[in-house]
């Protein structure tokens, strides 16, 4: 699956998690005393990742719109890149702003991090991909906060949770090692490239 393919968000033709796993229940909006979602205390506990067995977060995969559709300026895409950040940070500690027009980019430690934070959310139905250190997420002016807003915020917080309280280090060190390989070929391949 192409996570930066546009489409539509609710793509029913996407791959689509197994028919056995119906997509876990929402969590009940909270909200601080000036009135905002409170997304830092949302959750007491989180069902386990789709990639283990869990339901995946949402029944269709959530994309990013057209690049070509997206009007940056727009003050409605700003207000929605500006509450998935908020959310994000309030959520996980990791920083993000908008990316290219339609994503949103997040800040992880690392590269492996970011690797892994995009196969886990891939599979509760949200895109996402990884570039170096950097997780990439869909953003559009017609995300509703209950909805799409909440969607991308619960899969940082689900996946980012799991990433630092449940993922044993030596998988970690793993994964920065596969991340240190994949480079590694990829300046052989164009190294290569050059010689001929």
């Amino acid at each position: 699956m192409d996570p930066l393919a546009a489409a539509p968000q609710d793509d029913n033709t996407s791959a689509a998690p197994p028919a056995r796993r119906a997509p876990m229940a929402a969590a009940p909006m909270k909200y601080a005393a000036d009135g905002a979602v409170d997304w830092g205390n949302m959750w007491d506990t989180f069902c386990e990742l789709a990639q283990t067995g869990g339901p995946p977060h949402r029944a269709t995969v959530l994309r990013a719109p057209d690049p070509a559709t997206v009007d940056t300026a727009d003050p409605a895409y700003q207000s929605v890149a500006a509450e998935i950040s908020r959310g994000i940070l309030a959520v996980s500690g990791l920083p993000a702003a908008p990316a290219q027009p339609g994503w949103i980019a997040v800040q992880c430690r690392s590269a492996a991090q970011a690797r892994w934070l995009a196969d886990s959310i891939l599979e509760e139905n949200v895109a996402a991909q990884a570039v170096e250190s950097t997780l990439l997420l869909p953003l559009a002016a017609y995300f509703t906060t209950p909805g799409e807003i909440k969607n991308v915020i619960t899969v940082v917080a689900k996946t980012t949770h799991y990433w630092a309280d449940h993922l044993p280090a030596e998988v970690k060190q793993a994964l920065a090692v596969q991340v240190r390989v994949s480079r590694l070929a990829a300046q052989v391949k164009r190294w290569i490239g050059r010689t001929r």
